[in-house]
């Protein structure tokens, strides 16, 4: 599978995270077009893979509507660009009419969903505006750069300073990038919110040469987050809203949101260096991150029965594919269902120690991948997944209907104030090996 293809999948999948904030009829939203459309072929590729074959059309609508994609956008444009971008990786299902009824996939891994978006992307003749939005993000990932180095890094690429020029507004517009120039230097910092995966060994350094606030507390908090993955942000100890703010702002902490469908809405933090990864093996699609805020969530908000031992229901659904019959599976993981992770399924079990049989409820676990990725987070040395709360039951994950990604919260944090952004100035450059 070509890089150049998995490359272009990821920061498709990143910018329609970013685009999906703003409305349809935004100025200038009209030039991420393509971008646009791969990322939302992806996310959706990203929902439907392990599934196989699906042959409920208005399941299927249902989970292309969680990531954004209307039914009409699906039928009309998604599908037929995934089918004709996959290599037969992707087959419609239609009746005698010609009318979509399912999908038949054969997509395997997440490599494989960033290879065909990237595919899609070259379908969808994207501009070279958007070309070197890619390489852009793609460069500050890596570091942040001064923004004489990145116009020349892409004008060595064969982009113009025009194209340039304009994909910096349009990406700062959209807040694809972090384009910092109200600061001490003569010349604007350029960098974007991903910049910490790579580097999340320098976030401590950074921390502790801020000059104001309560920066030990942050450090602190970051390291509660990095030792319990999902953790609760209304349980962190009590810190300093602005230094809050620049660690979301920046990527130090990733906030994922999960919005129940009792009405409940709440944040759960994840720090930059979840899944270590070099290239694009993070967890661009959300799919580690959603299934342990889901724990997370199953463990302090759930009305009813509540998970206990974590890393013994996920071995025992990996172990055996589905857990259940339980009532709670029908209407509990309603979230993780519409993101392709697991399935509800009715069915029966003999119980040996009941000496009965049982019928009910099960949850099947789709992306066996996922689960495994979550289990080894769970099993690492320094994770206290049920440190805080007393439960009984692991029979429920979560009560919930939709999430926020980390992109989208970001976004929504708005317009920085002039001392934070200096703060963020400073960050970068510790980044930059500027500060030691």
């Amino acid at each position: 599978m070509s890089q150049d293809k998995v490359k272009a999948g990821y920061w498709s999948i990143a910018t329609q995270k970013h685009l999906k904030e703003f409305k349809a009829d935004s100025s200038n939203i009209d030039e991420f077009d393509a971008l646009n459309t791969a990322g939302k072929a992806g996310r959706f590729l990203g929902v439907i893979r392990g599934n196989g074959q699906i042959n409920n059309i208005k399941k299927i609508e249902k989970m292309a509507n969680s990531v954004g994609i209307s039914r009409q956008e699906l039928h009309k444009i998604v599908l037929p660009l995934l089918q004709n971008a996959s290599d037969q990786r992707v087959e419609l299902i239609t009746d005698a009419a010609g009318i979509v009824t399912g999908i038949q996939e054969y997509v395997f891994t997440n490599q494989n969903v960033l290879g065909i978006a990237g595919d899609v992307f070259e379908l969808a003749n994207p501009s070279n505006i958007e070309r070197v939005t890619i390489e852009t993000m793609d460069e500050t990932k890596k570091i942040p750069y001064l923004q004489s180095e990145l116009i020349q890094l892409l004008e060595q690429q064969g982009f113009t300073e025009e194209d340039i020029s304009l994909a910096f507004a349009l990406q700062s517009q959209f807040k694809l990038i972090q384009k910092l120039n109200k600061t001490k230097s003569n010349e604007a910092i350029i960098s974007n919110e991903y910049v910490w995966g790579p580097n999340h060994k320098k976030i401590a350094l950074a921390i502790s040469s801020l000059d104001f606030g309560r920066k030990q507390n942050l450090k602190e908090v970051i390291d509660i987050i990095q030792k319990a993955q999902g953790h609760p942000l209304e349980k962190l100890p009590d810190i300093d809203p602005d230094l809050l703010a620049i660690a979301k702002k920046t990527g130090m902490i990733n906030p994922i949101t999960i919005l129940s469908s009792r009405g409940i809405q709440k944040d759960f933090g994840f720090s930059s260096d979840l899944i270590s990864s070099a290239g694009y093996e993070d967890d661009i699609l959300d799919d580690v991150k959603l299934l342990l805020a889901s724990l997370r969530f199953g463990e302090n908000y759930t009305l009813h029965s509540r998970i206990e031992q974590t890393d013994k229901f996920l071995s025992f659904l990996i172990r055996n594919g589905k857990i259940g019959p339980h009532a709670a599976n029908e209407t509990d993981y309603t979230l993780l269902e519409k993101k392709g992770i697991v399935k509800v399924t009715y069915g029966s079990r003999y119980n040996y120690y009941r000496n009965r049989t049982e019928e009910g409820y099960f949850l099947e676990l789709i992306r066996k991948d996922v689960a495994e990725a979550a289990l080894r987070i769970i099993r690492s040395p320094d994770y206290h997944i049920s440190s805080e709360i007393d439960v009984t039951d692991y029979n429920s994950l979560a009560d919930t209907g939709s999430f926020i990604t980390a992109e989208e919260s970001r976004i929504r944090l708005g317009e920085s104030p002039e001392h934070i952004r200096e703060a963020e100035e400073h960050l970068n450059r510790v980044l930059r090996d500027e500060l030691l």
